[in-house]
């Protein structure tokens, strides 16, 4: 099975850019296989993404390591998301849940972006979760991710690290915060 990325998480990403796009990162986009000026495809490959994660990254935060610019999309994404109608939907249920039962449907939530993702959730203690990625190749912008996304379902003091990574795409976090 071919691993896609839906037209709204690229469209999450792109609108990070700004909106319209500025002309000088056309010609880049363009060159992934992403151009803004015309319609998106319904889905996207996984490699084509992840180097949009990594063009974007490299024009919005030019002077940070890749591990931090990562980062600082993953949180951006969210908060762009939030601006669709899908991310409106999602960011209502979850702050109804709460930061618990967020990370219990969390391969639903990453299902709605893309055809591939699963995840297992291991609870260590109150408040403390191992979450496993099946796949997740660039960690930092999914640590961006989750911070952003369980900050807004409520989670306090919370801390995501990468617990552990391979090759291949899988990544195990460590979430905690505060009860």
């Amino acid at each position: 099975m071919q691993k896609l990325i839906f037209d709204y998480t690229v469209q999450s990403n792109l609108r990070v850019l700004g909106q319209p796009v500025p002309p000088e990162l056309l010609s880049g986009l363009t060159a992934l296989g992403v151009d803004p000026r015309k319609p998106l495809l319904p889905a996207y490959p996984v490699e084509t993404y992840t180097a949009l994660i990594d063009f974007i990254t490299g024009r919005l935060w030019p002077e940070l390591p890749q591990e931090e610019a990562g980062f600082e999309l993953g949180r951006a994404f969210m908060c762009s998301y939030q601006e669709t109608l899908m991310g409106k939907a999602v960011f209502s249920v979850t702050k109804l849940l709460g930061p618990h039962r967020t990370l219990d449907r969390m391969s639903r939530n990453f299902r709605s972006a893309n055809n591939y993702t699963e995840t297992r959730l291991r609870k260590l203690g109150p408040g403390t979760y191992e979450l496993w990625f099946n796949y997740a190749l660039r960690t930092a912008y999914f640590r961006g991710l989750l911070s952003e996304g369980l900050e807004r379902a409520g989670a306090k003091g919370l801390s995501v690290t990468l617990a552990a990574s391979r090759p291949n795409g899988e990544a195990t976090f460590r979430i905690s915060w505060t009860e």
